[in-house]
């Protein structure tokens, strides 16, 4: 049996661990995964608490945006 996945590859943390790398709660990190700044997936699909992981390349991407003064990318 072969398992594949969807997810990209790298590093991901939970709510707990992303919250800590922004510097803030992990509350706001998951209001920032439901308005759609901070992409993440569910891995606990299926049950009625969603437990996210984010990827180390999006927490990245999100404090680049989050700078101030940075520009943002032309689409």
């Amino acid at each position: 049996m072969t398992t594949q996945t969807v997810a990209p590859r790298g590093d991901y943390l939970s709510t707990g661990a992303a919250a800590k790398r922004i510097g803030i709660t992990p509350q706001h990190v998951r209001r920032l995964i439901a308005s759609g700044h901070l992409p993440a997936i569910n891995v606990a699909v299926g049950t009625k608490r969603p437990r996210f992981r984010i990827a180390e390349a999006a927490i990245t991407t999100y404090l680049h945006g989050a700078q101030v003064g940075a520009k943002p990318d032309a689409a």
